[in-house]
């Protein structure tokens, strides 16, 4: 689920959130979005994904979440550079809301991701500390 190093970001934002470049993959799903910003073409998103950007800029260490949004559970990956924020997104499930039963097993691969996602976060965390604790090897 890492993001490609040669893979553009799907948003780039300035420090006021307005979006300043759009890549392809982003263009094509959502239209043309330069120079809007972000909270404005994403009603509703603000308290969802602030936090996570945030701490993308204050510490200027990458942020990756997976989070909920219209129907769509995403993996982001927040990087800093410089006065500009880099967003990658992965789509991973979408909702199925056509039936009660469709909804409940959507539900249920939804959980099952988002505990595969944490998983591996964690995994990831315990090898960095490792490799600290290890001398960087």
């Amino acid at each position: 689920m890492a993001v490609a190093v040669d893979e553009p970001p799907n948003l780039v934002l300035d420090e006021d959130y307005r979006i300043v470049e759009v890549g392809p993959a982003a263009e094509a799903a959502l239209g043309p979005l330069r120079g809007r910003n972000l909270w404005d073409a994403f009603p509703g998103s603000r308290p969802l994904f602030h936090p996570y950007y945030d701490k993308a800029r204050r510490t200027g260490e990458p942020v990756e979440f997976v989070q909920f949004y219209d129907g769509d559970l995403g993996h982001i990956r927040a990087v800093p550079e410089g006065s500009r924020l880099l967003l990658f997104w992965e789509l991973l499930h979408r909702l199925d809301i056509l039936t009660l039963e469709g909804l409940r097993a959507s539900l249920d691969q939804a959980l099952a991701l988002i505990e595969e996602f944490d998983a591996r976060l964690r995994r990831d965390r315990v090898k960095s500390t490792l490799r600290v604790v290890e001398g960087g090897r």
